[in-house]
């Protein structure tokens, strides 16, 4: 089969005669349709993240497919059902998975990074972790539910109510997944980028402001556009030097900053900042029980629309040219490219 390898830190390479693999007990056979391309994929090509020297892996992390043969035992889903990849895979047994926090699994595998994901023609997985999509989910869409999901989390853990005021540092694909998750949760939400086209998303998705920090200071706005007060959230999805520190510097005293933003750079937060408006500073990663469902049901009803983050479709024997090496660019334009054979 067709598969895009990290064999190494800036070692990516398309294979077509890859072996093709078999499902275990409980695991089903996936005729992958699409996987998106997304930062952190960048950060493993470039930087060697995440334990690639333990050998060979297909990346593609954001994945949908087909379900195509099942493994021993599996009894719970039918071949050719259309499918989202919850890609993290938790033990079920450790302290942090009995507490109700698979998030934080010790023993935790993931679909692209630990194991063979979804940039080949065919993938594995445990059935319960794949997710069917509603008819009107496309397979274009459903990629995405994987960014959304991180959103529901970044949420969740900001104890939102309705009525609160939020903003979101950085309108990448994730914050624009958030903002979209914190308007259905009843908020109002500020949008804060540096790019004219991600604001002009943001508006589009239901942004109720948007602020340029190149061309107007947040820190004298968002009092202006919050009773004076500043928010009371701010999630910060951005992972650029220096948008954390923003984010505890922006709140209103007393409100809670919840970071997403992942980089492999280190990042700086001074908190006596925080200490001093007794502000609430957490960080956030992945997704939690139940999010990933909860994310395919919010593209599902409409409350999330992935459809402007999707920049390309590009085959998978040209994902590295025309997938990779254009999300590499310093002055890309694009959001999600998905990579597959529909």
């Amino acid at each position: 089969m067709q598969a895009i390898v990290l064999h190494g830190k800036q070692d990516l390479r398309f294979n077509p005669n890859h072996r093709t693999p078999k499902p275990g007990t409980g695991e089903v056979l996936l005729r992958m349709t699409y996987s998106s391309i997304c930062q952190t994929d960048i950060e493993m090509w470039q930087h060697g993240m995440f334990n690639i020297n333990s050998g060979p892996r297909i990346l593609g992390h954001e994945a949908a497919g087909i379900v195509e043969a099942l493994g021993e035992g599996v009894k719970s889903i039918q071949v050719g059902t259309r499918v989202a990849v919850e890609n993290v895979r938790t033990c079920r047994v450790c302290f942090f998975c009995r507490k109700g926090t698979s998030q934080l699994c010790d023993n935790g595998r993931n679909f692209g990074f630990t194991d063979d994901g979804g940039l080949a023609e065919y993938g594995v997985w445990p059935a319960d972790l794949c997710i069917p999509l509603p008819d009107n989910v496309t397979n274009e869409e459903a990629p995405l539910a994987e960014p959304t999901s991180v959103a529901v989390h970044a949420v969740e853990n900001a104890n939102i109510t309705t009525g609160l005021s939020t903003a979101i540092i950085g309108c990448g694909v994730v914050g624009l997944a958030t903002l979209q998750v914190l308007k259905a949760a009843g908020t109002t939400v500020i949008a804060i980028d540096p790019r004219e086209q991600s604001l002009a998303i943001a508006k589009e998705v239901g942004a109720t402001e948007i602020l340029n920090p190149t061309k107007t200071d947040p820190a004298q706005a968002l009092p202006e556009l919050t009773n004076g007060h500043g928010p009371d959230v701010i999630i910060e999805t951005a992972g650029a030097p220096g948008t954390a520190l923003n984010a505890a510097q922006w709140v209103r005293k007393g409100g809670r900053v919840v970071i997403v933003g992942f980089s492999h750079q280190d990042q700086t937060l001074n908190f006596g900042r925080a200490h001093q408006g007794e502000k609430t500073v957490i960080a956030s990663s992945a997704t939690s029980t139940g999010g990933y469902k909860k994310a395919v049901e919010l593209i599902a009803r409409g409350a999330v629309n992935v459809k402007p983050l999707i920049s390309d479709l590009v085959p998978l024997n040209r994902g590295i040219q025309d997938g990779f090496e254009r999300m590499l660019r310093p002055n890309k334009n694009v959001y999600r490219i998905l990579v597959g054979n529909g």
